[in-house]
C-alpha cells in the first residue's frame, strides 16, 4: 500500500468515526438558559461510548474540574523561567477561573479590580489546565469540542499538546503540536501547527481552517489531530485541513538522545487547554474593557491510542511500498 492510501485510509476512517459520534446523541454542554452554541456539531457526550475506547477522556459530567484528569499551570510564566508564558502574554493563570457547569469546562477571561491587578502584575486572570505528570501519550487522536463566548479582539483561546520529558532539548527540539488555536478578531478561521528544531532555526509548520458561511468560533466545533509515526494530521468537524508528513520534519537535538526518522513527534506529549489574552500571536492585540468577561467552553476531551485504532481497522503500519 502506498504512502499516500495508507493516510488516506486513516483519516477516512478517522472522519467515520467522527460522523458516528455525531449521530449518537446531542450536545450535553449548555448554559444556564438551556443555549449549547450547537450549529449541528454535536458530537457525543459520551454516555453511550464504552469508557475503555478512550486512553483518556473527560465529559466533564461532574461539579468540579477532576484533578485525577488536570492540573494547572498558574501565574505569568515567571516560575517556570518563561515569563509571558514566552509569548508575551497579558494574563495571570489562575485555578479559580476554570470551572465545571451544566456539563462543561468552562474556563473565564476577565479583568481585575485593581488591587488584585497590583498584587498579580497582570490585568487579566485566566486559567491553563494541563495533563502533564497524569497523561501523556505517543501517536493516535487527540480531539475536543470547543467554543468561546465572545469572539474579542485579542483573545487566544488554545488546545495543543507538549512533550512530557522533552528527550530532545529544550523549546522547540523537542517539538509542540497546536490542535487549535484561535484569534478573537478572526472569528471565521482555527489555525493548527506544529514547532520543531531545524539546526540553528526555530521552525513551525501551520494552516488555516476556515468555517463554512453560519457558523464560527463561537459555535462549537470538534478539533482533532490524527497522530502517526508518518503524518501530523489536523481536522475541524471531520475535515482534514492541515497535514505535515514525517519526511518534512526534523529536529535538531541538545541532549545526548539521537534523533530517528520521526523525531521530535515520537515520544509522550501531554494535553493543554489554556485562554490566553494578548501576546505575539495576534500582535499584541488585547480585548476592550467593556467587552470582558468571555469564556471559553470546552464540552469534553477524548484521546484514542493508536493501537485502539488499528483494532478498528483505522491504521495498518508497515504496509508502505
Amino acid at each position: 500500500m502506498s504512502k499516500l492510501k495508507l493516510k488516506k485510509l486513516f483519516i477516512g476512517a478517522a472522519s467515520m468515526v467522527f460522523a458516528a459520534a455525531l449521530a449518537l446523541s446531542a450536545a450535553a454542554c449548555t448554559d444556564n438558559n438551556g443555549n449549547n452554541g450547537d450549529n449541528g456539531n454535536t458530537g457525543n457526550t459520551g454516555d453511550n461510548e464504552e469508557n475503555s475506547i478512550y486512553s483518556f477522556h473527560d465529559e466533564f459530567h461532574g461539579k468540579a474540574v477532576d484533578d485525577s484528569k488536570w492540573d494547572y499551570q498558574e501565574g505569568d510564566g515567571t516560575e517556570y523561567n518563561n515569563p509571558g508564558w514566552g509569548n508575551n502574554e497579558e494574563q495571570y493563570y489562575r485555578r479559580e477561573n476554570a470551572r465545571v457547569e451544566n456539563d462543561c469546562l468552562i474556563i473565564t477571561a476577565q479583568i481585575e479590580d485593581e488591587q488584585t491587578q497590583e498584587e498579580l502584575g497582570k490585568k487579566y486572570t485566566s486559567s491553563k489546565l494541563v495533563t502533564k505528570d497524569i497523561f501523556s501519550q505517543t501517536y493516535g487522536r487527540f480531539e475536543a469540542r470547543i467554543r468561546v463566548t465572545e469572539a474579542l479582539e485579542g483573545i487566544w483561546p488554545a488546545f495543543w499538546l507538549m512533550p512530557e520529558d522533552g528527550v530532545y532539548g529544550g523549546w522547540p527540539r523537542s517539538g509542540e503540536i497546536d490542535i487549535m488555536e484561535l484569534k478573537g478578531r478572526l472569528p471565521g478561521q482555527a489555525s493548527s501547527a506544529a514547532h520543531y528544531k531545524d539546526g540553528d532555526a526555530n521552525r513551525y509548520h501551520s494552516a488555516n481552517y476556515y468555517f463554512q458561511e453560519g457558523t464560527d468560533i463561537t459555535d462549537f466545533h470538534v478539533y482533532a489531530l490524527d497522530w502517526t509515526p508518518e503524518y501530523l494530521a489536523f481536522s475541524v468537524d471531520g475535515v482534514v485541513y492541515h497535514t505535515f508528513e514525517a519526511e518534512d520534519w526534523t529536529t535538531t537535538p541538545s541532549t545526548d538522545v539521537p534523533p530517528t526518522e520521526t523525531s521530535p513527534y515520537d515520544q509522550d506529549f501531554f494535553i493543554l487547554l489554556n485562554f490566553a489574552i494578548g501576546g505575539n500571536f495576534d500582535g499584541g492585540r488585547t480585548p476592550a474593557d467593556e467587552d470582558m468577561p468571555v469564556e471559553m467552553w470546552v464540552d469534553y476531551v477524548r484521546v484514542y491510542s493508536l493501537e485502539y485504532l488499528q483494532e478498528q481497522g483505522e491504521y495498518v503500519p508497515g504496509q508502505q511500498e
